[in-house]
């Protein structure tokens, strides 16, 4: 059986320490790393699948390390850092990162993130692909491709933001709670917190720039996406 091998790139020793004997208890193969440049380093010569990257490093800070592994791999990146602040979560999700975990947190939670980023990218592999194209207004959803378009201009979407306005697009006019949109999207059996999906929403939005209007708050229960007939 093919092991998993985790890496970690974390300056405090003791974070460092306690994470990997965590991941290693749970039967990980675990890379560990003090900063920034021999954690890529690690990564360019390992085959590494999952990182767990903290951003203030010495060398290369996370900001760096995951843009350039972004560049050239779909490795799903977890996120780990005191920096808690809304727009260094939104900023994190620019990248590309797959989680965003903030410092201190339970290591049990971050092994249970990984283990479903994993489960839910294999499950991804090997289930069969859907083809077809949904649109609403101005947006296309290209199924088959995981891409989006708004006016024949693509969307540069993460996974889950991909699944976000899919899920909206294809249930269009539904009002959605968030705790359906976590199960919908980000799956019954992953832990996060509630306010991921208005950080979630407030980046669609910005994509989607005049069209923000689209997706709606419904207070006190959550969103609902429409296009308007005058968008028709």
């Amino acid at each position: 059986m093919t092991q998993t091998t985790i890496l970690i790139i974390e300056d405090e020793p003791t974070i460092n320490r306690v994470v990997s004997n965590y991941f290693t208890s749970e039967k990980f193969v675990v890379l560990s790393a003090l900063d920034g440049k021999q954690g890529l380093d690690l990564f360019n010569q390992n085959k590494v699948d999952l990182v767990c990257l903290d951003i203030m490093l010495p060398n290369l800070n996370g900001w760096t390390i995951a843009k350039t592994i972004r560049d050239k791999s779909e490795v799903p990146i977890i996120m780990m850092s005191a920096l808690s602040e809304e727009e260094d979560i939104l900023k994190g999700y620019s990248l590309k990162v797959d989680d965003y975990i903030t410092k201190p947190f339970n290591p049990k939670i971050l092994v249970a993130k990984a283990k479903n980023l994993l489960d839910r990218l294999q499950s991804q592999t090997y289930a069969p692909q859907v083809v077809g194209i949904v649109e609403a207004g101005p947006i296309k959803i290209d199924i088959d491709t995981h891409r989006a378009f708004l006016k024949e201009q693509e969307i540069p979407l993460s996974k889950t933001e991909f699944n976000l306005l899919k899920y909206f697009v294809e249930h269009e006019g539904k009002i959605c709670s968030r705790n359906l949109l976590l199960d919908e999207v980000w799956g019954m059996d992953v832990y996060v917190e509630d306010r991921i999906v208005d950080t979630y929403i407030k980046k669609i939005r910005r994509y989607l720039g005049p069209y923000s209007k689209f997706i709606t708050t419904v207070f006190g229960v959550g969103y609902r996406f429409e296009v308007p007939h005058e968008t028709l």
